[in-house]
Parts: structure tokens; sequence; C-alpha cells
């Protein structure tokens, strides 16, 4: 038994060039309009209790998604079923009518969400005490701030008791005072065994709230999972989306083979030629196959780079050698790290073929990428390094116990 069921739920939205073509379209019985697919066959099940995440690009579907479930928009095709009490927060000020008073609001949004008259007047004080917004309760909302109305908004959402609660981005509006007290709010509704549905961009919340997520992309579901493997991917993707320009990679490629005296022939990770994935803390084997074609004295220098190109790590062999590598012919050479400390990400690594002065590269090359893991637990760290460390509380010197 789920508390939410979406059995390949579609929405297509018809798109008109001026508002009279819709007139027109019903008139003369010809199609007018271009249809807009906001959804394509998304199905999914939530278990009640669990905490899910939803995350993705705008414009991929989450929100359509979210208002389906919400019961405020019809899909075009599909079977949704949802079992208890739902209460969402979705655009800023849904619901509100801006002539009318925050406490009108609360009576207005209580009673359609099926509270009756006895039920709204004994959880009326306690809205009104969390959302903090004091003698401003007794005025139009069209004279609140969007902090204060997500404020009520909230309130209202999180009071009724629902069993399953869906909160969009709502969050990112207001101070962090009051985001901390939304927090420890759905982490009380979390424990209680309630069904939230949350979406955010901001993966540390994302990661530290729910317990599985689902990527949206272009109307359909992407990635489902585990939650901190998704945010990964999800990290990984908008790192080599925002990398639009990466003016010289690889670019000695194009170059005749017979112009490079020195070149690297193959890069193979931990044995491998194709992408590899290792867990963190594990050991990687960097496997360089080079031809030294004229014979001129090289170094070889190595480097790891993050898919945003992001230098990580860069060694260079003159730094533990002092003669250069000289001699017609191939030859190969194993660099090792004994462990990637990294959190989680892709990665490349990176070989330049250097003189003997350091100053000019001959040839350069990029391996296949290598991604890690991460942990199946969050442990609140954040970062690109997985660093060992201790806390020592000194109880002295406060009043700590």
């Amino acid at each position: 038994m789920f508390a939410i069921e979406a059995i390949n739920i579609s929405k297509v939205y018809r798109l008109y060039k001026k508002p009279s073509d819709r007139l027109k379209e019903f008139l003369v019985r010809k199609p007018l309009h271009t249809p807009f697919s906001s959804l394509s066959d998304v199905s999914f099940s939530v278990p009640f209790g669990e905490s899910l995440g939803i995350i993705g690009d705008n414009g991929a579907g989450k929100s359509t998604m979210l208002k389906i479930v919400a019961g405020t928009l019809t899909p075009s095709s599909g079977i949704l079923k949802i079992r208890g009490r739902v209460a969402a927060l979705l655009e800023l000020g849904a619901g509100f009518h801006y002539e009318f008073t925050g406490r009108q609001n609360i009576w207005i949004n209580a009673s359609l969400m099926g509270l009756d008259r006895d039920e709204i007047r004994s959880k009326e004080k306690s809205i009104i005490d969390f959302s903090e917004l004091g003698d401003f309760i007794d005025r139009p909302i069209k004279t609140y701030s969007s902090g204060m109305v997500v404020r009520l908004a909230f309130s209202i959402a999180t009071s009724v008791d629902p069993e399953i609660l869906i909160i969009d981005e709502a969050l990112s509006v207001g101070d962090h005072y009051f985001q901390k007290k939304c927090i420890d709010r759905m982490v009380e509704f979390k424990n209680s065994n309630k069904t939230i549905l949350f979406c955010s961009h901001a993966m540390f919340t994302v990661n530290q709230l729910c317990d599985r997520v689902l990527w949206f992309d272009k109307g359909r579901i992407r990635e489902a999972g585990r939650t901190t493997h998704i945010t990964a991917n999800y990290d990984n993707y908008n790192r080599e989306k925002s990398n639009l320009v990466n003016q010289d990679k690889n670019f000695l490629l194009e170059l005749e083979q017979n112009a490079i005296p020195v070149m690297v022939k193959s890069i193979r990770l931990n044995g491998s030629a194709d992408a590899i994935k290792i867990t963190q803390d594990g050991s990687l084997d960097v496997e360089i196959e080079y031809e030294n074609i004229e014979g001129k004295p090289f170094f070889i220098a190595a480097g790891i780079r993050r898919n945003d190109d992001l230098i990580c790590h860069a060694a260079n062999m003159a730094k533990k050698i002092s003669t250069p590598l000289r001699g017609k012919g191939c030859g190969k050479v194993t660099l090792q790290y004994k462990n990637m400390p990294f959190l989680h990400g892709q990665f490349y690594v990176v070989v330049c073929m250097m003189d003997d002065s350091g100053l000019q590269c001959f040839h350069k090359k990029e391996s296949s990428a290598f991604s890690v893991l991460p942990e199946d637990k969050w442990e609140n760290e954040i970062g690109l390094l997985k660093l060992d460390h201790e806390w020592d509380i000194d109880c002295s010197a406060g009043n700590l116990e």
C-alpha cells in the first residue's frame, strides 16, 4: 500500500499564438494550437512515511507533477492514487485571496483542506503563533511581503495535520531564521511517519531530508534511487553543463602525428580504457603508454580534473627523478594513487608529455572518466574532499557538559 501512486501520468498544454485563437479553434473545429508536453508517462510510488525529493532543472516538469499530486491540476492522461489528506505549499501565495486578511485566509484555506469549524478554531492560534505575524494577521494579504506570505502559507499547510505534505521550493523565500523553523517542522513530520514530497535546488537540504530522489528531465524521470547517489549525479550533470567551453581540450590531437615528437598513446585507469567507478578512499592506478618518435628527452606530468574543469591535483615526474626519459620507441609508466579522498563526483586524468625544461608540452591526452561513488549514509559533509578529522571539545571553556 502506497501513500501516492502515479501511473503513466502525462500533461499536455495547448499553446496559442493569441487568445482569440482559442475561440476560433472552437468555432471552426480546426486545431490552431501547438501542443506542449510538460510530462510524459511518469510513473512512481511513494510508501507511507517516506520523504521523497524532487530535483531537476527549471522547466523539467517538477512543479507540474506536484500540482497534479496536490489536486490543483488535472493530468491529460494516466492514473493518480492518493491516500490521505494532502497539504501543499506550491507557488508563492497560491490559494490566497489578497483582499482578505491573514486570519480570513486561514479559515478559507483550512476549510478547503477539509477541516470543520471546530478544528479550524482549535488550530487558529497555533497557526498564528508559528507564523509570528502578530498584528499583521488582521491586515490584508496584499500588504504582506513575500516572506510573510510564505510564513502564513507554511503555517497553515503544516498545522492541518496532513498525511502528505508537498513543498515546492517556496522556502527559498524568507529569512534564514524562519527557514530553520520550517526545516525543523518538516523533520518532525518525517519522524512522525508522514509522507513528504520536497522539491528544491538545495542539494544539501535534499540530502538531509529525503530518503529517495526523483530526477526530472524534460518531462520524464531521468533517474530515481538513493538520495546521495542521485544528487551526486545531478551535481555532475550541472558541472558538465556549466562547462560550456573547454578551450584547448586535446587540441594537439588535431596535429599530424609526425608533428608530435613524444605522444601519449593510451591511458588506462585500473586496467580499463573505459569509464570506471571507484569507492571513496579507493585506489587508482594510471597506466600511461607513450611513444617517443624523435628520441627527445621528456618528463611526464599528470593531473586530475573534475568535470567542471577544477584542477584537483597535479604531479610532475620531474619532481621525483632528475633525469628525463629519452630514447626512441614505446614505453609505459604507471602513476599510483593509494586513495581518492573525494566525497563524490566525476573526474578525468589529464596526461602531458613535457620537454626536459618543463616549459613545453609536446602532447596532451585525457583519460575516460572515473566516478567516485558517494557513501550510502550522508554524513553532513560537503565540498570536494573527504578528510579525516576529529573534534576536541574543551568543556572547561564554557558551560558545556
